[in-house]
């Protein structure tokens, strides 16, 4: 009985001791597995381009890729989510606003 509880008191001091290490070994698995589901990349508030798809296609068949920054500075006044007849100026300013990153 006595050897049974030694070995808890030794096992519990060792998680005691080695959290820290533990704790960093998940933190960084963790973030292993999350680059990895990004494919090594990073967001970045400054650099990341957010891509969005157009609901304005023909026939209401999506299919446009944009940078929503640029739509969001460029088309935003427009309103164009809300209001119908403005679906021709808002896909053009789409169109203008299509990058290669995003396709």
């Amino acid at each position: 009985m006595m050897e049974f509880v030694a070995l808890i008191i030794f096992l519990m001091a060792a998680f005691i001791v080695f959290q820290k290490y533990i704790v960093r070994g998940f933190s960084g698995r963790w973030k292993s597995v999350g680059d990895a589901l990004g494919q090594g990349r990073i967001f970045d508030p400054n650099l990341t381009t957010e891509c969005a798809m157009n609901m304005f296609g023909p026939y209401g068949i999506p299919g446009q890729w944009y940078n929503q920054t640029c739509f969001e500075e460029t088309c935003g006044e427009r309103d164009c989510l809300r209001s119908t007849r403005t679906v021709p100026a808002c896909t053009a300013c789409i169109t203008s606003c299509q990058t290669p990153i995003c396709e």
